[in-house]
Order: C-alpha cells, then structure tokens, then sequence
C-alpha cells in the first residue's frame, strides 16, 4: 500500500509518445476533428425532470438511491453527478420503455447540472440504426469549428480552459 503520494514514482519513459498538457489546457490541434452541425430531434424523449417522471422514478429507484449515500430521490439527486450507478439504472430503465407510438423511447431529455437552461440529449442507438442515427435530422452539413468560434470561446470561458501555446 502507498501511504503518501509522494512515494509515487512517474515514469517518464512514455512521455515522447503519449504527451500531455497540465489540466485546463487545450492543444491547437482540438479543433480540427471537430464540427459544429444544427440538426433536429425526432421521437419519443424521456424528461425525468417532469413532476410525473420525478414522481415514477422515485417510486422505483427511492431505495437504490438511498443505498448508494443520497437521502432521496428528488430533482437535485437525478442531477448530482456523483452516484452515477443510479443515473445509469434510470437510464437502462428508461432504454427499455416505448412511446404511444410503440416505438422504443429515442432517448432523454435533461436539465444539466451546470446550470439553468442548459438542455442536453441522450440518444439511445438500437442494434439495427445506421452510422448516423436516424432520430437525427440535419439541418445543415456542419462547419468546423474554430478556436475564433463565440460559443467555444464563451464554454473555455466558463470552464477555465485556455490554449497551448506549445501545441
């Protein structure tokens, strides 16, 4: 057992091959796999949220919360990163469930726990959707994106992230 992380040795050896940057920093080089693309949702989306969702979730995992250290199962505790067993047992719950429609529910829809407003998406994919999944309608093609782009520049702002001059 090591009993103060001062006796950690790092071994440098792999330091050409796989470099790292100190925390909070991003390589120039982020930028170029990615893109930006508008596109629309189609199906049936999960809000455990919603006061009757909130209200069925707790009904059937109030004591799976409560075994893994929170006091209930309420709108702060779907939200709290921490126990991630339980968000991932909501979640394998809900992948089960079908719309009105009959069609398997396409996902969930969430408030995240950085702040109000802020809407994200799961997507559940089934075995037999393509590459692309099909609860996605583009609107456009996608543009790269840049290390100019407001909405990077404002996420890098908020989150304390800055570019390597290096990379």
């Amino acid at each position: 057992m090591i009993a103060d992380l001062a006796d950690i040795v790092v071994d440098g050896q792999d330091d050409d091959n796989f470099p790292t940057l100190e925390p909070g920093r991003l390589p120039a080089s982020w930028c170029d796999p990615r893109m930006a693309v508008r596109a629309a949702l189609t199906g049936w989306f999960a809000v455990p949220g919603h006061p009757e969702s909130l209200a069925t979730l707790r009904a059937r995992f109030r004591v799976t919360a409560i075994q893994l250290g929170l006091d209930d199962l309420d709108g702060a505790a779907i939200r709290d990163g921490r126990p991630r067993a339980l968000t991932q047992k909501m979640s394998s719950w809900i992948n089960t469930l079908t719309g009105p429609d009959g069609d398997p529910v396409a996902g969930v829809e969430f408030d995240s726990r950085h702040g109000d407003g802020l809407r994200l998406w799961v997507i559940y994919e089934q075995p037999d959707d393509p590459a692309n999944s099909p609860k996605l309608l583009p609107r456009n093609s996608g543009d790269g994106i840049t290390r100019e782009d407001p909405d990077l520049q404002t996420a890098m702002r908020m989150l304390g992230l800055v570019w390597d001059a290096q990379r």
